[in-house]
């Protein structure tokens, strides 16, 4: 008898333990929340880390690319008033964006949407694709656009490079307008930022699509470049695609719980 209150008194301490060491650990959870939030900036970040260190001056770039460690290209982007007058907002606004996010108790999924369209508002659809596709006055990244698309050595609106084109003035027109209007739409909590978001992500894919269709059906490639640039392209297929998901799921969600109210 008392060999059998031991092994239950054992088990039951055992059972009582078990939570504790099942417990999840906060630091993970916090990085996988920081991380599922935070990635377009860091995805950004990247893009400036092939500019200030890449060598352009090749017109061809082998794998792996050489890099400019002088410190002279990294000096032309950081003192251009073309970066500058990208990437200083982009940090402010990143700064607001995480202000906003604390005092507001954003989720991880909110918090990310809104460092995307910010990231995207400034850096990727004006300071590289307007201001280094189109004008062509982003140091660096105007001449690995050269590399990884020679059609831009053509002047503007020429027949090999009208797709490029078309994708730059849909986002000066369409892109860049609807991601500042979703930043204002979070800014106020409306609760029709979602829909705007949706119809921005849905430009975006279709943009980004009828940008890269024709070197793809082409079998247009010029270096290992052309690949890392689709591959970054995809991101934008990939994003949107996740938030139609998300928010396909909410509108289910929400609709069950107001029949259940009903009910």
């Amino acid at each position: 008898g008392r060999w059998a209150r031991m092994r239950c008194g054992g088990d039951s301490r055992a059972r009582r333990a078990r939570p504790a060491a099942s417990r999840s650990h906060p630091l993970p959870e916090a990085s996988t929340s920081m991380l599922k939030a935070w990635w377009p900036a860091l995805f950004a970040l990247g893009t400036v880390g092939m500019m200030l260190l890449i060598d352009v001056t090749p017109k061809e770039l082998d794998f792996p690319p050489k890099l400019e460690l002088t410190g002279a290209q990294a000096k032309r982007v950081l003192s251009s008033p073309w970066f500058l007058g990208v990437s200083i907002p982009t940090l402010i606004g990143l700064v607001w964006v995480r202000s906003f996010a604390k005092t507001n108790k954003l989720s991880a999924e909110e918090t990310g949407s809104m460092v995307w369209w910010m990231v995207n508002l400034f850096w990727f659809h004006t300071g590289c694709d307007i201001f280094s596709g189109l004008l062509q006055v982003q140091p660096a990244l105007t001449e690995l656009y050269f590399i990884m698309s020679p059609a831009h050595h053509k002047p503007r609106w020429h027949e090999s490079r009208a797709h490029l084109d078309s994708g730059y003035i849909l986002e000066l027109l369409v892109e860049v307008p609807m991601a500042a209007y979703v930043l204002y739409l979070y800014a106020c909590r409306d609760p029709a930022r979602h829909i705007a978001e949706v119809f921005a992500a849905a430009v975006q894919l279709a943009g980004t699509l009828a940008y890269y269709a024709p070197g793809f059906a082409r079998g247009e490639t010029h270096s290992w470049l052309s690949w890392a640039d689709r591959s970054c392209g995809f991101v934008w297929v990939l994003f949107p695609a996740i938030l139609f998901r998300r928010h396909i799921l909410a509108a289910r969600a929400g609709s069950g719980k107001a029949k259940g109210k009903k009910a």
